[in-house]
């Protein structure tokens, strides 16, 4: 059995967050009952791929998956999982979880089923989730001291178009122009801005707000037979003929949306750092940005310890297990994982 639904919440917060931890936000919520826990597990781990493919491949943003430890994880749940990723200030955002609750609900709520031989079975559940803390995360994943940088398969305009005109006749050929390219980029979401503004003006508004490409089509650029596009991602500008932007937009917009993520993968690998002990942790805290990734046992007293002296908690649990060799990094014991530390909101 599945339910998904898409609602409001309102939980009072002290001290709100812009996008991340507001009085009143939306998202969605799925739940799903299961005849066995392995039919349960498996979609936990479902979803949570699913929040890692909208992530990185919708919202260009590079995130790190895997297990919340035990005092991380949701109450009432037998273990969750989560997608994390990093900021350009280096903190960490959860940006969706996935539950395996067990039959811990259902037993709590007496909810049974018919099972196959006939007898009363309680089912396993799950829940999974994201909310529109995703809009903080790409505008604090992406955007500049210009605005924001929209990836473009989620941007609500991929293309602006702005015409440069100083006369009635020369807007009258630019919209003669514009009209073969507009069927030409039918599939593309394109928006042409006529408006009595400065063309300056016009682009920094457009910059503002994220839109991947601008085109700017003037008398010269017509003269030419051609039009100037300009990526949001590093400004380089490129000539481009009027015949070829039916074939040529769509290939820079996914060169764009390739590029925010290889930057914030980039960012993310130059700000992960390994470390062998506790004090090493704690002095990257002290001085730098980012993940640190280290070989742990899975002690809470460890986790208690370095939030103490750094205020960074556990992130994910990554693959990979220690053994007797190889010590953990906060106490010495034997280190059965590694995990990922840092600072979140």
């Amino acid at each position: 059995m599945l339910t998904n639904q898409w609602n409001n919440v309102f939980r009072w917060e002290l001290r709100t967050r812009f996008f991340l931890r507001t009085r009143e936000f939306l998202w969605q919520e799925g739940h799903t009952f299961h005849e066995t826990a392995a039919e349960a597990e498996e979609e936990v781990a479902k979803m949570l791929d699913c929040y890692r493919r909208i992530a990185e491949e919708w919202c260009a943003i590079p995130v790190l998956a895997g297990r919340k430890s035990e005092s991380e994880k949701f109450a009432g749940a037998q273990y969750s999982t989560a997608i994390e990723g990093m900021m350009m200030d280096g903190k960490a955002l959860q940006m969706g979880t996935s539950h395996y609750f067990g039959e811990n609900f259902a037993r709590a709520y007496d909810l049974t089923f018919t099972g196959r031989r006939n007898e009363q079975q309680y089912p396993h559940s799950t829940s999974w989730g994201m909310s529109t803390r995703m809009v903080g995360a790409v505008v604090m994943a992406h955007g500049d001291d210009s605005g924001l940088q929209l990836p473009p398969r989620i941007a609500p305009v991929q293309v602006i178009v702005v015409p440069i005109f100083r006369s009635d006749t020369e807007r009258s050929q630019i919209e003669a122009a514009l009209q073969q390219v507009l069927i030409d980029l039918e599939d593309i979401r394109v928006k042409v801005d006529w408006r009595d503004e400065r063309p300056g003006f016009k682009y920094n508004e457009w910059e503002l707000k994220g839109v991947p490409l601008r085109l700017e089509i003037g008398p010269r650029d017509l003269a030419k037979g051609e039009v100037t596009v300009v990526r949001r991602l590093n400004r380089s500008k490129q000539q481009v003929p009027l015949g070829d932007l039916g074939v040529a937009i769509p290939a820079m917009l996914e060169e764009v949306q390739a590029g925010l993520f290889t930057r914030a993968r980039e960012f993310r690998d130059a700000h992960t750092v390994r470390v062998d002990s506790l004090e090493a942790l704690v002095k990257f805290f002290d001085t730098s940005i980012g993940f640190v990734v280290t070989r742990w046992c899975g002690r809470a007293e460890d986790e208690r310890t370095v939030k103490e002296r750094t205020t960074a908690t556990t992130r994910v649990i990554l693959s990979g297990s220690g053994g007797p060799e190889q010590p953990c990094a906060i106490c010495g014991r034997p280190a059965t994982v590694e995990v990922a530390w840092g600072k979140a909101y």
